[in-house]
């Protein structure tokens, strides 16, 4: 469920996390299913994320990177 304090914590690690989600990487190592964990990580971001980023006033530019993420990396 929302709430102020988790959307800025999500807000602090998406504005960490987008560059590497961008470049279809996972923000952390991991040795096993890391394309499926990206996959999932960036799904559930740009499903839930958006309205959670404009409730915390994260910036236009962030908010269209999440977006950016639901397209294919050629697209992006």
């Amino acid at each position: 469920m929302p709430h102020p304090i988790a959307d800025r914590h999500l807000t602090e690690l998406v504005d960490t996390w987008e560059y590497d989600l961008l470049a279809d990487a996972l923000p952390w190592s991991a040795w096993e299913n890391r394309d499926t964990m990206r996959d999932e990580l960036a799904a559930w971001l740009v499903h839930h994320a958006p309205a959670r980023l404009r409730a915390d006033g994260a910036s236009p530019d962030l908010q269209e990177r999440i977006r950016l993420l639901g397209l294919p990396e050629t697209a992006r």
